[in-house]
């Protein structure tokens, strides 16, 4: 851990310069570099909706916001070399478990062995400050085996949980994702126009892919919505869709597992995947969706999407070791618990191995888990070559921009960090089509930064990050709990080994 010292040092002394960087990083949308965040751009919000309200599951279940109130990347640094014990506290054992909150009122202290004074630290500018602490810090040595559990209940909006009409908005305009959907539903009524019935579940204020249906061709569309007043602009926004004869397009208010349909349907139209694809209650959704509401429910090609997965990767997160240090209020994030819920273009976010797929399930199966356990029917295995720890280093030694310091320190400092293993990313990719033609993912198709409505999730599972070497294997395994009334609950279990 010998660049953790330098790395905070660096954080402190840039901490203006590093935060105006980060808002403008946070603030990006305009420039095509991010989703904005911290100011919602909501000139093209329907004037009469609040500026947020309670996000409720289309299908009746306990669902996770999916952009909510996101993690500021602005760190409030203030004295974090007095509270690094905790980087350098790590437990000379060979079994590691859940992490612990950082003691705030720890004292500092330099690694064991180092005769350099904290006054020189403090006082030393930034590249005489990496220069020393490189020289004199002493890593810990790395266990031979480590085993990490963490476990975490999705947020429920039942308990309150805002959701902005941003979150439409960034739906909406998600050029990965909305184009997409739109393409399926034209396909898959190409041939069949005025014939087919379809459902959308979750339609939202704009009733997009329901329009997209009517347009494309359908006979009937029933558009669900849970919410009242959503439900009630949705109505506003098809009655002025000119082109669409009226009563084509019936908006159904209430849970799609309450409501009834007064015929069966061709197609099913459910978008209500979560950044953990799973938590948004999809499960029990569709399962409902097959009993009730659909003529051929055995069908692929009954549904969009057909196929969602969550894809996962070990991944080193820069700011970890601020969270370490002072913990998450300081490093400017949200919540003081529970998985980080980061911006898919988050460049302090790097992933360790090319990613892995953990959940993987279709729409027309009828074994999908409405309540009880669910666990991935393997295990993944990730292995830290020297080529992505090349790739990450030369990353963060972009991202972090070190001014003012020595090369070689800087490029320390970036392989630490790019060693550093924060936790297990997870992230959704949505098959549209039964031919695997139209997808649609959060993440680029090797795990790659790109703008995107919903969130990297970044279980923290260490209190702070565990510094692999080449060839080291992670291996991970997980399992969720649902329950109908219930937030899911999911439990992460990673081994790391030489």
């Amino acid at each position: 851990f010998a660049f953790c010292i330098p790395l905070v040092t660096y954080l402190v002394r840039k901490k203006l310069k590093f935060g105006r960087k980060l808002r403008r990083y946070s603030k990006g949308d305009q420039e095509g570099n991010g989703v904005s965040f911290d100011e919602p751009n909501v000139q093209t919000a329907p004037a009469d909706f609040p500026e947020s309200r309670p996000r409720v599951s289309a299908g009746g279940g306990c669902q996770a916001p999916r952009l909510g109130k996101p993690h500021s990347r602005v760190p409030a640094v203030r004295g974090s070399l007095r509270k690094l014990s905790g980087i350098f506290s790590m437990a000379k054992t060979d079994e590691i478990t859940a992490p612990s909150p950082p003691e705030k009122s720890a004292p500092a202290r330099l690694p064991e062995g180092s005769k350099l004074a904290r006054r020189t630290v403090l006082c030393a500018p930034p590249a005489a400050a990496a220069s020393l602490l490189a020289q004199r810090a002493q890593a810990q040595p790395t266990p031979t085996a480590v085993i990490l559990d963490v476990e975490w209940e999705t947020p429920s909006t039942a308990e309150g949980t805002e959701f902005a009409i941003s979150a439409y908005e960034s739906m909406r305009d998600d050029v990965g994702r909305t184009p997409l959907f739109v393409e399926a539903i034209k396909r898959r009524m190409r041939g069949k126009e005025g014939q087919l019935a379809v459902v959308d579940i979750g339609t939202g204020p704009f009733a997009i892919f329901a329009i997209a249906a009517a347009r494309a061709g359908a006979r009937k569309v029933y558009a669900i919505e849970a919410d009242p007043q959503v439900a009630e602009l949705a109505r506003k926004v098809v009655s002025e869709a000119k082109d669409i004869p009226q009563g084509v397009i019936e908006i159904v208010e209430g849970y799609s597992t309450s409501v009834s349909l007064p015929e069966k349907v061709d197609l099913l139209v459910a978008e209500v995947i979560g950044s953990v694809a799973s938590e948004e209650g999809v499960f029990r959704t569709v399962r409902d969706a097959q009993r009730r509401f659909l003529l051929k429910p055995e069908d692929e090609k009954s549904y969009i999407p057909c196929r969602v997965q969550t894809l996962a990767a070990p991944a080193s997160y820069a700011f970890h070791y601020m969270i370490a240090a002072e913990g998450r209020q300081v490093a400017g994030l949200v919540d003081e618990s529970g998985p980080l819920r980061l911006n898919c273009q988050d460049q302090y976010l790097a992933l360790m191995a090319p990613p892995q797929v953990w959940e993987d399930f279709r729409y027309n199966d009828a074994s999908l888990v409405e309540s009880g356990m669910w666990k991935s029917p393997t295990d993944l295995s990730f292995e830290f070559t020297p080529t992505i720890l090349q790739e990450n280093t030369r990353k963060y030694k972009n991202t972090l921009g070190f001014e003012g310091v020595l090369p070689k320190d800087a490029k320390m400092i970036s392989e630490g960090v790019a060693r550093g293993f924060s936790g297990v990313a997870l992230w959704p990719k949505l098959i549209l089509d039964p031919e695997g033609d139209l997808v649609v993912e959060a993440r680029g198709s090797k795990g790659q930064a790109q703008k995107s409505h919903w969130q990297t999730i970044l279980p923290l599972m260490s209190k702070f990050p565990l510094s692999l070497t080449i060839g080291d294997v992670v291996r991970f395994s997980g399992m969720a709990r649902f329950d109908d009334k219930l937030p899911p609950i999911y439990s992460l279990h990673v081994e790391i080994s030489k």
